[in-house]
């Protein structure tokens, strides 16, 4: 054997090997497009809740009058609605055939508001099985019936 022409066949070798990028090419030509379609974007929503302070309670007066705690409780289930708040008693809205009864929860709203027009917190307490568009739709009315500090109990 021939040393000579061993080395000659290694340069020759070594001289005309290239690099084939056409498949990976190729592959990338599919993946991208696939992955872009399949890809889930998510919207993420924002709910400003806000704490009183007790710095804003005590402005312009120079001994703060104590304030009456008035807890606001609503709870949500499969039945329907009940609102309960510090010294006063609700009759449970059911919830009919059509739905939930939005209009006869903002009514009740309004009854806590007049008779405590300080009170703005509420604590909600949805059943596990109740939907999401349920729980932000309630939120809405408390929200539009002035009660702005909404708090979810599980």
């Amino acid at each position: 054997m021939n040393l000579r022409a061993v080395r000659e066949r290694k340069e020759a070798l070594r001289r005309d090997a290239e690099i084939n990028v056409t498949p990976v090419l190729n592959l990338f030509l599919i993946v991208i497009p696939f992955l872009l379609l399949t890809a889930v974007f998510v919207r993420i929503a924002i709910v400003d809740l806000s704490l009183p302070s007790l710095a804003r309670r005590g402005e312009g007066q120079s001994t703060p009058a104590p304030q009456r705690i008035v807890l606001n409780m609503l709870t949500i289930d499969e039945e329907g609605f009940q609102l309960k708040s510090t010294g006063m008693e609700f009759p449970r809205l059911p919830r009919t055939a059509s739905g939930f009864d939005y209009d006869a929860l903002a009514r009740q709203l309004r009854q806590v508001k007049a008779r405590y027009a300080e009170s703005e917190d509420v604590i909600i307490a949805p059943a596990s099985t109740i939907p999401y568009e349920v729980i932000i739709h309630v939120m809405d009315t408390c929200r539009d019936n002035g009660f702005p500090n909404i708090s979810i109990s599980g």
